[in-house]
């Protein structure tokens, strides 16, 4: 059922506040760590720069929302663009996958700090594999959708999607494909983005236990301590407490950019509908990454 023209609109007006929102405060992020540095020579620090890069560049496109979509589209709220723009943005939007996979690289680097006692000498040996899986794994997903043909309009913005948005796929529709772009479409959305998304959730959310889990346990022993033990270690066990609750907030920021737009494509792949304030709070949160991570960093200040 298409949505009434109020309900295009906004759809289509909010991911250009909230997507700008999200490129400035990435933006300052990006400032901070490059004019300083001291945080550049920090695996921390870079990277938040690394994650920060990543989300400036999703934000932009969010933030042009239904203009790239093709002009000639119906029930979308101002599509000013081509296939070609369409395109585009959607491989730069699936690109975009490469910034919950730093956000996951965060808290493994949390866990190796905290819980693994890694210093930062140990911690610059693998630094590389924290930027090689995201950015080697945003590249192979966008450039195969891109030479499936699976980026089409997907009604909030270009993505991986069916062309037209009503065919079935062979998948769905006894081997015969009924697409003229973007066969079985949502296999590949969840193939390229949501499940390799939840997955990296459940083992931020793994870390982060094993995270709180070592720190709880130092606290617990810090009973039996004798004065002298307390007062050496009471600084190292505070910067820990501290340390732990950045990770928290960063995971917090993690699941308010993505848990409407999970749910909005699990419910379309149950039962194919699709409810306006889920679709609504999906196109005001997922752009906005960047302004939550940025609320994340300056918060210890």
């Amino acid at each position: 059922m298409p949505w009434t023209n109020s309900q295009q609109k906004m759809l289509s007006i909010w991911p250009h506040f909230t997507g700008l929102i999200s490129m400035i405060c990435s933006g300052l992020i990006i400032f901070e760590v490059l004019r300083d540095k001291v945080k550049r020579n920090k695996v921390y620090h870079r990277l938040l720069l690394a994650m920060s890069i990543s989300d400036l560049n999703t934000s932009f496109w969010y933030t042009l929302s239904t203009w790239p979509i093709p002009s000639e589209t119906s029930n979308v709220y101002a599509p000013l663009g081509t296939r070609g723009s369409c395109v585009a943005q959607g491989f730069f939007v699936q690109l975009g996958i490469a910034t919950p996979i730093f956000n996951a690289m965060l808290s493994i680097y949390y866990l190796l700090i905290i819980r693994y006692g890694w210093k930062e000498k140990d911690i610059k040996k693998v630094e590389k594999v924290f930027y090689f899986i995201p950015i080697v794994f945003a590249l192979v997903t966008a450039f195969s959708a891109l030479g499936l043909e699976l980026l089409n309009n997907a009604n909030l913005w270009c993505w991986i999607a069916p062309y037209p948005l009503s065919c079935k796929g062979s998948y769905r529709n006894n081997g015969i494909n009924d697409c003229e772009r973007g066969n079985n479409a949502w296999i590949f959305r969840w193939a390229f983005f949501y499940a390799p998304l939840w997955f990296i959730i459940i083992i931020s959310m793994i870390a982060m236990f094993l995270t709180y889990f070592s720190v709880r346990k130092t606290e617990l022993q810090s009973v039996k301590w004798t004065k002298s033990i307390k007062l050496q270690k009471a600084q190292a066990l505070r910067h820990s407490k501290q340390v732990l609750k950045q990770a928290f907030f960063y995971l917090m920021a993690f699941y308010f950019s993505w848990l409407a737009a999970t749910l909005t494509r699990l419910i379309q792949t149950i039962n194919g509908k699709s409810y306006f304030p889920l679709i609504l709070l999906f196109a005001i949160t997922t752009p906005l990454q960047g302004g939550f991570n940025f609320i994340v960093y300056i918060r210890p200040k």
